[in-house]
């Protein structure tokens, strides 16, 4: 944790500097975030886990503690089974989807080029620069960033980077609800949440290590509605879109994997297991300097590709 703090203590401005760049997507303020639970014994071990990582210097993590009643009354959305909560402040969130096709306009805005539908099947170094096979052509650069995710291992256990990255494969749905909530809500014993995507609610949830390209399991799905149906009133958990599983990058050590590799030209950006979204902007803006500066920014030092 005191490793992710310089990165975190950016990592929200960093999405104000794209919108203020042209990126076209809103962050919006939780209010409130919850994190909810049947008893008050049952918080305990988050709020064990809040006070370790302000104790190891994100001190902006603010947090304060709910009865079920004061719950239930901040979020109507909420059933009696919810006992106890825990409120975080300061906490934004987004619309995916929206999110990444406002970077990818912004980028051809930019003049930059998008290639929709291309595999890398591979990256080699030469003496005129970095070339990416695409399979039927070949595209020739000064440096590259590998940004594969769960599938980045392939691309760059050539050029130094021997930490494995696993796919921690999450789970999707979106439903109908007679009134959508003010903010995400979280069930850590459930490991689920669910956020407003639009005007329908996204519930998530699941860590499941599997093949990145393995098939949707229907039972996951499945767990996922048994787990939240308790605590939820007016959500119609059985009118379920978008049912969807997507491979989170999971380090063993749970550190990501940001900088250069043996080549000095090929870069790595990848293995933020569940923080890939809060921490994708800042990762960037820290990669960028790398890249073009030619030196890796001391608060990257912890997440060295070639450690």
């Amino acid at each position: 944790m005191t490793a992710y703090v310089p990165l975190n203590e950016r990592a929200l401005e960093a999405f104000d500097a794209l919108a203020a760049g042209g990126v076209e997507a809103v962050t919006h303020r939780a209010s409130p975030f919850l994190a909810l639970y049947r008893t008050e014994r049952e918080r305990s071990g988050l709020l064990a886990e809040l006070q370790a990582i302000r104790d190891s210097g994100q001190s902006e993590v603010v947090f304060g503690q709910l009865t079920g009643e004061q719950a239930r009354a901040l979020e109507p959305v909420l059933t009696d089974r919810v006992g106890a909560g825990v409120q975080l402040y300061g906490q934004r969130y987004l619309h995916p989807p929206e999110f990444v096709g406002a970077l990818a306009a912004s980028v051809r805005a930019r003049g930059g080029e998008v290639l929709e539908g291309s595999g890398v099947r591979s990256v080699r170094e030469t003496p005129q620069g970095v070339v990416l096979d695409l399979g039927d052509r070949e595209r020739r650069h000064d440096a590259v960033i590998v940004a594969t995710g769960a599938w980045s291992e392939r691309l760059t256990r050539r050029f130094g980077v021997r930490e494995p990255v696993q796919a921690g494969r999450g789970y999707s749905f979106s439903v109908p609800v007679e009134r959508m909530p003010g903010g995400p809500l979280y069930f850590p014993q459930q490991r689920v949440a669910v956020t407003p995507l639009g005007d329908r609610l996204r519930v998530a949830g699941m860590m499941e290590f599997r093949r990145p390209d393995a098939p949707l399991d229907a039972r996951r799905i499945d767990a996922v509605v048994d787990a939240v149906r308790p605590f939820l009133a007016g959500v119609d958990l059985d009118d379920r879109q978008d049912e969807w599983v997507g491979s989170r990058p999971v380090t063993g050590d749970g550190l990501p994997l940001i900088g250069r590799t043996s080549s000095e030209r090929v870069f790595v950006a990848g293995g933020h297991g569940m923080w890939g979204i809060a921490l994708g902007p800042v990762t960037g803006m820290l990669l960028a300097e790398a890249v073009l500066k030619g030196e890796t920014p001391e608060v990257l030092r912890p997440f060295d590709p070639l450690r």
